[in-house]
């Protein structure tokens, strides 16, 4: 049997990826050994070393010919090292998974992705990856470098997804799917089933599989913060938010 292609599931950082790799673990989906290929604490996969090596010059785009080359080696051995049986569905998560799309589909041609997405507001404001995250000047112009961390952070979150969407309508028709993570909170057996139908392509009894969804205290937590923020943060991420039905 030939190899199957992996369910990859991609975010921004505290965007709830750790409860949808759950739940595609319990309803089937090998996702890892714990004890070998995971970090107890948020179940993403052993490749940050790969992760903090490749992403950051490859969304800045200066990697050359020969280093994507390496690139695709070094995260293909991996991969292969800890999943080497694949004639059954495989995947893991990793929010920066999101930053890197088009090299994952070229690399598993096939593969299917999980783009979860939070409200920017919870993600911009309490969310200790605004500040000093690495990634975000490369989705902005230079006057926006010098902007609060918060109001860069809505900027990233807007055009990160964005990109990754539009780049899946195109390449991806049909191995794509965006869900929020307030509507799995909200919904969860139906948005459970949803995401288990989609990775396996077929029906799952999810109701008790639905049961590892736990709506957290920190959905809104952005109203908790001083107004002139909030509006600062809300005038920047206007366009993204209203697309994403958060306006």
């Amino acid at each position: 049997m030939a190899d199957s292609a992996p369910i990859i599931i991609g975010g921004n950082g505290h965007s709830g990826t750790r409860v949808f790799n759950e739940i595609l673990t319990l309803g089937g989906v090998f996702t890892g050994i714990s004890r070998i290929t995971k970090r107890s604490a948020s179940e993403d996969l052993r490749i940050l070393d790969l992760l903090n090596r490749w992403v950051r010059p490859y969304v800045y785009g200066s990697l050359t010919s020969a280093e994507t080359a390496e690139m695709k080696k070094q995260f293909s051995r991996r991969l292969r090292l800890y999943f080497p049986f694949r004639a059954w569905p495989w995947g893991f998560k990793n929010p920066r998974t999101l930053l890197i799309l088009p090299f994952l589909n070229e690399l598993y041609p096939g593969l299917k992705f999980v783009h979860v997405i939070r409200d920017g507001r919870d993600i911009s404001l309490g969310n200790p990856f605004a500040a000093g995250n690495p990634y975000v000047d490369a989705f902005l112009s230079d006057e926006e470098r010098d902007l609060p961390a918060e109001v860069k952070m809505i900027l990233f979150w807007g055009r990160s997804n964005k990109q990754a969407q539009d780049y899946a309508s195109v390449h991806m028709q049909g191995r794509y799917l965006m869900m929020r993570w307030e509507d799995l909170c909200d919904h969860p057996n139906d948005k459970s089933a949803e995401l288990l139908r989609f990775a396996l392509g077929s029906e799952t009894e999810t109701a008790s599989i639905a049961q590892v969804v736990k709506r957290p205290k920190s959905i809104g937590r952005w109203k908790t913060y001083p107004r002139d923020i909030r509006q600062l943060v809300v005038a920047h991420g206007g366009p993204w938010l209203a697309r994403y039905r958060y306006a």
